[in-house]
């Protein structure tokens, strides 16, 4: 069968199979191709979203207000976790099959014939797929996340008028690296010159300031330039920034988002910076409204409340920690816990186990899975406590099991990768 006959399911088919590796960072390949492509981005104001953990919660928060404010919009995001079409909203809908076969026919001619072909990597062409989309439905705002570091992904082909950097930590260590200072000049690398980057990183490595500092980039710094108080017993928080000419900005009362205020806080930096206007009405629907699959979801399974999140690192661990801790949870969470192997797992454990009533650790059958065993014995390494714990081949069983130990004062939580939260929402789709 001929490519351009191809369904959305043979396309991502042929994706997957059409690069020798997962990740292959750099940029020579995927802009000679995007290059042949002659997308035009004019007609849209393009913001880029870095970081190691709240680039999902961001680019929502930031989506969310812009339709607040009747502004159109497109969104890309990674990875899916139902249905690949997740990864590219418009309005705040996932796109159609249409519009994305339409996006990978254009890139498969791009990519050219025989002796001259580029070969792309899945990434790569979701990237371009979604670049190609900004150019033919022309929304108002395009929020482009980065997938992986920064300064090589492949969303940093396209110039945005603003960069965002939310926070950092030591992740993903076989493409970046452990050197937290390194990782930062990665994540900076998307700024540009004479045009705004926004960290919303508290405690940032030095190496951001300096790679701002030596290409021209404007950097807004949190603490520095922007920051937030928030009054847990008001249920409000107050935000303090700057607008474009340098003058001070202020939004008082507004309501606490289900999203990380620390993530709400970037994100009004980004709007007061990228001249498209918002109200504070605007902005305060927007963040009210604002939601991200996965990240501190609450959901109905079999009569019991679970809270999905997919914290896979130290970092978001440790802020998922803090959540449940200031829900009174202590000794109190049935914890449904799947975690790819070359995870941080030990210190992910170490961050929640304070919560943990009970732990249920789960296989992950995919590629970089581990088994429950191995699991369960890289965490029991660590002074975790005396929790008892069990091993499961699926989330299925595992869940089950954790809703039947709960006790009417617990609360079961499902968290260590996307894959994990991911299997739980397909089981409430089969639910349906």
């Amino acid at each position: 069968m001929n490519r351009t006959e191809y369904n959305l399911a043979q396309w991502l088919e042929w994706m997957e199979s059409n690069h020798p590796t997962e990740i292959d960072l750099g940029l020579a390949r995927v802009g000679q191709v995007y290059r042949q492509m002659g997308v035009d981005l004019s007609a849209t104001k393009i913001i880029s979203i870095a970081g190691t953990n709240g680039k999902g919660s961001t680019t929502a928060l930031l989506e969310s207000i812009y339709l607040a404010a009747e502004y159109s919009t497109l969104a890309y995001t990674s990875p899916h976790m139902l249905h690949y079409n997740e990864r590219v909203r418009l309005d705040g809908i996932d796109v159609d099959d249409a519009l994305l076969i339409a996006a990978f026919n254009a890139i498969d001619v791009a990519m050219g014939v025989a002796d001259s072909r580029i070969s792309l990597s899945y990434f790569e062409i979701s990237t371009l797929a979604a670049i190609y989309l900004v150019g033919e439905v022309k929304p108002d705002i395009a929020l482009l996340e980065v997938g992986l570091g920064g300064a090589l992904d492949a969303v940093n082909i396209v110039d945005a008028d603003l960069a965002i950097i939310t926070t950092l930590s030591i992740d993903h260590v076989d493409w970046l690296g452990d050197d937290i200072e390194q990782i930062g000049r990665e994540k900076a690398g998307i700024g540009r010159a004479n045009r705004p980057l926004v960290c919303g990183e508290l405690q940032p490595p030095k190496s951001i300031a300096l790679i701002c500092a030596e290409n021209d980039f404007n950097l807004f710094q949190a603490i520095t330039d922007f920051s937030y108080v928030v009054d847990t017993a008001a249920g409000q928080w107050d935000w303090c920034g700057v607008d474009l000419s340098g003058q001070p900005l202020n939004f008082t009362q507004l309501g606490l988002p289900e999203l990380p205020v620390q993530n709400a806080s970037t994100a009004l930096q980004a709007i007061s910076l990228l001249g498209v206007s918002c109200s504070q009405v605007q902005i305060q629907r927007g963040l009210m409204a604002a939601k991200a699959a996965g990240r501190q979801q609450l959901i109905d399974y079999c009569g019991a409340s679970v809270l999905l999140d997919v914290a896979h690192n130290p970092q978001s661990a440790q802020y998922l920690a803090a959540s449940l801790k200031a829900q009174n949870l202590s000794k109190k969470v049935q914890l449904v816990l799947g975690v790819l192997a070359d995870k941080d797992c030990q210190e992910l454990a170490l961050a929640l186990a304070p919560l943990v009533a009970q732990w249920h650790f789960v296989s992950l059958d995919v590629s970089r899975g581990q088994s429950a065993e191995q699991l369960r014995q890289k965490v029991l390494e660590q002074d975790v406590g005396e929790q008892p714990s069990a091993c499961y081949d699926g989330v299925e069983q595992a869940l089950t099991a954790a809703i039947a130990a709960a006790k009417a004062d617990h609360q079961v939580v499902v968290a260590g990768s996307f894959v994990t939260v991911a299997a739980v929402l397909q089981l409430l789709e089969e639910d349906g």
